[in-house]
């Protein structure tokens, strides 16, 4: 199915093809409306302009009209990489033409005339329908392009003489503009997405996740082996820092002492009771102030005599920590006296944090049965999805009238940081399904969502457009968009400009 369409005053025909390739073909299109003012009043029509997508490509052509025999003006061959949304800038392109009766025309052009550009002008041989066919070979590869047909006349009195006037609204950005800038598009597509409720917060380490960790004993920070600083990943039990303790009453020395005594006192006990020269009650005894003195000296985290096993000076007070993760503070330095309490290390695994979500008490109701959360953290606009809830509270704030929900988010590249503020949303409910286009091509103008359409390769429409639910992706659009258009996603506020006749944007010439 086609539609009849005007673009720069000249006509064309758009065909939509399936998503992952948008056609727009012209079959019988007019000159530009200031050739055909040069003309004063008897303007020939003919030429035609192009926009075609491939996996990787865009072609995009304004060709004059043709007459047999006659070398045409110049084409104008715009072709850009999709990814980068950057011109072609080196590789060989062929045109192949052919006509009614076997004729043919094929045209090499080794390099683009400009970045993105290549031009010819061929002269055709026949009158009636032609079909072009372009060829690029660049990057190890070939790229076929299909062009679609061309009118070639008999004569320049058997043009055609109706110059049609673009429609209201259209607005133009050349492409030598839109590879000046960062632009992308993408096409709008059924999708099915649920019904969300909006929900603030914040990202928290979970309980298991966070230590802070802090000196039992008084003391100095002495500097043996390499320093941990904040960044650096350490396992549950690893060494943290070396204390020399030092107190008034030199509790770490008394009680590792207290140990030592105990274990020489059992081991005598033992020997003692197999000679008989004891009654068990005195072995057990002797047992258990070895476990009195053991539980008083863990209680500080120390470790018993002869237990260190790294070479290191046996009185020194080992600061430990209770997690693996990732130093995240780090408050204590070498040569430092510190007294029992001080707060010296937080170490926090950063592998899964929690998104608290503080959901309007008007919401909570439905909060129990989120099937999911999305959210944006401040200063970023990359979308983290959260599938498993962890808890939902059961009291409402009485200060922020909020319920806390908490939702598990996998945080492999440590892009999350636990105090990070964020803007976010709960799905609930049924899905809604619909024709959907990606959040970033929405702008808020005067109170109104807006997308541009991109209707060629250098044509835009603006479109207003009701929003529905959002996954933070993509967002329904009830109105104003159907199923395989383009939309800006990147430069749509470029676009703006342009339809607003910004200096900055319309001042560049479009030189064909």
């Amino acid at each position: 199915m086609s539609s009849m369409r005007i673009l720069g005053g000249r006509r064309w025909r758009s065909t939509r093809a399936a998503p992952a390739a948008l056609l727009l073909c012209c079959t019988a299109c007019a000159r530009p409306a200031s050739d055909a003012t040069a003309d004063a009043g008897h303007s020939h029509a003919g030429g035609g302009v192009v926009a075609h997508w491939t996996d990787v490509l865009e072609l995009f052509v304004e060709y004059p009209p043709h007459v047999r025999d006659i070398p045409s003006d110049p084409w104008a061959i715009h072709l850009t990489w999709l990814r980068e949304w950057q011109p072609v800038r080196e590789g060989t392109l062929t045109l192949l033409l052919r006509g009614p009766g076997g004729a043919r025309e094929e045209i090499v052009m080794s390099e683009p005339d400009r970045p993105g550009i290549y031009t010819a002008t061929p002269a055709l041989t026949a009158t009636g329908a032609w079909r072009a066919d372009l060829t690029l070979s660049a990057r190890g590869a070939e790229y076929a392009i299909p062009m679609g047909q061309l009118q070639v006349f008999e004569s320049e009195d058997a043009l055609p003489h109706d110059v049609e006037q673009p429609p209201p609204g259209l607005i133009t950005l050349t492409k030598e503009q839109q590879w000046s800038m960062p632009f992308a598009v993408a096409l709008a597509g059924e999708r099915r997405i649920p019904r969300t409720i909006p929900a603030a917060g914040e990202i928290v380490a979970p309980a298991s996740g966070l230590a802070h960790v802090s000196t039992l004993v008084a003391g100095v920070i002495v500097a043996r082996g390499p320093t941990l600083n904040p960044g650096d990943r350490v396992d549950a039990g690893q060494t943290l820092a070396l204390i020399a303790p030092a107190s008034l009453d030199d509790s770490y020395s008394r009680l590792r002492a207290d140990v030592a005594a105990a274990e020489r006192e059992a081991a005598r006990a033992e020997q003692l009771f197999a000679a008989g020269a004891i009654a068990r009650r005195r072995l057990e005894h002797a047992g258990h102030e070895l476990e009195v003195a053991r539980a008083a000296l863990e209680a500080i985290g120390g470790t018993y005599p002869g237990d260190e096993g790294d070479g290191t000076d046996p009185h020194l007070y080992h600061l430990r920590s209770p997690i693996a993760g990732v130093v995240s503070e780090r408050h204590v330095a070498s040569g430092q006296h510190v007294v029992a309490g001080t707060h010296a290390f937080t170490v926090v695994n950063p592998d899964t944090l929690w998104f608290l979500a503080r959901v309007p008490a008007r919401d909570a109701g439905e909060a129990g049965g989120a099937g999911g959360a999305w959210f944006t953290v401040e200063g970023a606009s990359r979308v983290h999805h959260a599938d498993r809830m962890v808890s939902v509270g059961t009291v409402i704030d009485p200060g922020s009238r909020t319920l806390p929900v908490r939702f598990a988010v996998a945080n492999p590249d440590r892009a999350l940081k636990v105090g990070m503020l964020a803007n976010g949303h709960l799905s609930v409910g049924d899905e809604v399904e619909g024709v959907a286009v990606p959040v970033a091509a929405v702008l808020e103008e005067d109170g109104l969502a807006v997308v541009y359409a991109k209707v060629g390769g250098e044509a835009f429409m603006r479109r207003v457009v009701e929003l529905g639910p959002s996954d933070g992706e993509w967002v329904i659009v009830a109105a104003g968009v159907e199923t395989g258009e383009q939309v800006v996603t990147a430069g749509a506020y470029q676009v703006k400009l342009a339809s607003l006749g910004d200096p900055e944007i319309s001042d560049h010439g479009h030189p064909h």
